[in-house]
């Protein structure tokens, strides 16, 4: 018999990427398996789920369940349900029930002031298997509470809803949510929300038209200080033996703390196994800084900071033309 699935975890436990794998065993088997969210969901565009690791999902809203024969799916997967109405909960138990299909949900149990969601609630109280995809706290505690971060500190109040990732979540113990405390010193991956991150970005790279450029396409890592965000780094993929430090920029009133230097370090503990060799690009008076690193100069991109894209950029050093290019061996 078919059974109706809740499959809970905080924030960052992966609930998307299980999802999706679901989905994949289901079609390498040559079955089907439908991927639905709610249309509130729109974070990673239409009608497509997206992982933070990268893995994506076409998918259909659930509020267009009925226009879809369900008679050809071996199995429907809810990602994000604990957006879900309890008209919809109600729905997934017919379907479960009458057409004895089996439905897999994944979301979030509470919300950021540890109240339940109108989704959660009902799976709670009538999905057969209720399942926890567990993740951990900064202090190695399991992580059950999802806190939503503002200015830095565990917000206590607002909305119920507010889309958002790392850049506005962080899953905590529940002592660590109930006090409040985040994180000493840690580096978040940043996958959705970067553009939250642009006035700290522009520090090093005064011209949002350059940075549009590569944000999307690269990785962004923040080391983040008692939940403040006090250096940035962008990261990208050249080819298959060369990745590019794209920016690298520390908050002003951070600054001298050594906070971009124990960034700098991670990123090439993290990049070694991928590459071969890491470039970044600078003005001639920061190259000491990548130097301390092992960065050696490479080669000129002349007229680099003539580009369109700098059009109107007011450079703290004059007459900044070129752009001096040094590379580490990893």
């Amino acid at each position: 018999m078919a059974k109706l699935y809740f499959r809970y975890g905080a924030m960052g436990s992966s609930k998307t990427a299980n999802a999706i794998m679901v989905q994949y065993n289901y079609h390498e088997r040559g079955q089907n398996a439908l991927m639905v969210k709610p249309r509130l969901d729109n974070r990673d565009g239409e009608r497509i789920v997206g992982s933070r690791s990268g893995l994506s999902a076409p998918c259909i809203y659930m509020e267009e369940i009925e226009n879809v024969d369900l008679s050809a799916y071996n199995c429907i997967i809810v990602d994000e349900a604990q957006f879900l109405t309890k008209n919809q909960v109600t729905r997934l138990v017919e379907i479960v029930d009458e057409m004895n299909i089996p439905v897999i949900c994944y979301g979030l149990r509470a919300d950021f002031r540890g109240e339940l969601f109108e989704g959660s609630t009902w799976l709670m109280a009538w999905a057969d298997t209720i399942e926890e995809i567990k993740t951990v706290c900064w202090c190695g505690r399991k992580a059950t509470c999802n806190a939503r971060v503002v200015d830095g500190k565990v917000a206590r109040e607002g909305e119920q809803i507010v889309l958002g990732g790392n850049e506005s979540y962080v899953a905590l113990c529940r002592r660590h949510w109930r006090s409040g405390e985040l994180a000493p010193l840690e580096v978040r991956k940043i996958s959705a929300g970067k553009k939250a991150y642009l006035p700290l970005l522009m520090e090093a790279d005064p011209s949002e038209k350059m940075i549009d450029r590569y944000l999307e396409k690269s990785e962004m890592y923040v080391l983040m200080i008692n939940g403040q965000a006090a250096s940035v780094a962008v990261v990208g993929q050249v080819d298959d033996e060369v990745c590019e430090l794209y920016n690298l920029a520390t908050a002003p009133g951070l600054r001298g703390k050594g906070y971009a230097s124990r960034l700098v370090r991670h990123l090439i503990r993290l990049y070694q196994p991928r590459c071969k060799r890491m470039l970044v690009g600078t003005s001639q008076p920061l190259m000491p800084f990548y130097e301390r690193f092992g960065f050696k100069y490479s080669f000129t991109r002349e007229g680099f900071f003539l580009d369109e894209g700098y059009a109107g950029v007011q450079f703290d050093e004059e007459n900044l033309q070129d752009m001096q290019v040094l590379e580490l061996a990893l």
